[in-house]
């Protein structure tokens, strides 16, 4: 996979016109996401990220820059913290600059991290869909979707069960309240009607075991 990876890598910067494909950056990339503690937010999820572009990158306006917000996204993943995204946006605009490539782009890919704080409203279309792919494993199939939910679960471990319950059925909620869970009209026929039945069974299920307690 890692050999994959890193001509996606090379890839991806060539398309930007880098003077030079930061192969540091890169090592760095792979080891924050092969963290042990790293259940979802690890390799996988992003190379399933960047399957699912393949299939939609014809939507973007600039896919090189959606899938560098891609490979960035998650690159710092600290659970205790709330400033994730604005830290793996700075990592991205650091390499981004450091390798030659415009500050309109770093901008950009940068904006497109910070959209995957899932907070509001986003403009942007290549945002967009930096948004719809990160969202896309909650429609998936009901065995993938529940094995991404025990993940999630792992990777706060240090959240008292009650408070874990909770929380998650706010933020699940959140996702199903919307009138649109995607943005893109060919996300929404991909996954939008399974997210929300997992998105219900989810809450349910999480509901029901908040009660039992």
């Amino acid at each position: 996979m890692i050999s994959h990876l890193r001509d996606r890598w090379e890839e991806v910067w060539q398309k930007l016109r880098a003077h030079a494909v930061p192969q540091d950056a890169f090592n760095e990339l792979i080891n924050a996401y092969s963290s042990p503690d790293r259940f979802y937010h690890n390799l996988m999820h992003i190379e399933d990220c960047l399957s699912i572009f393949d299939r939609t990158k014809s939507l973007a306006a600039h896919p090189g820059e959606v899938e560098l917000a891609i490979w960035f996204h998650d690159a710092v993943y600290d659970t205790r913290r709330d400033d994730n995204e604005q830290k793996s946006a700075a990592w991205a605009e650091s390499v981004i600059n450091q390798a030659g490539v415009s500050n309109v782009i770093a901008e950009r890919v940068s904006n497109s991290i910070l959209a995957t704080r899932h907070h509001a409203e986003v403009p942007d279309i290549d945002a967009q869909l930096m948004v719809d792919t990160d969202l896309s494993i909650l429609g998936r199939e009901t065995d993938v979707f529940e094995r991404y939910e025990k993940n999630i679960r792992k990777e706060y471990a240090w959240v008292p069960e009650s408070l874990f319950r909770e929380k998650r059925v706010e933020i699940l909620r959140g996702f199903l309240d919307r009138q649109f869970i995607y943005y893109h009209e060919m996300y929404r026929e991909m996954f939008e009607e399974k997210a929300r039945a997992n998105l219900k069974q989810a809450i349910t299920r999480l509901s029901d075991m908040t009660g039992a307690a």
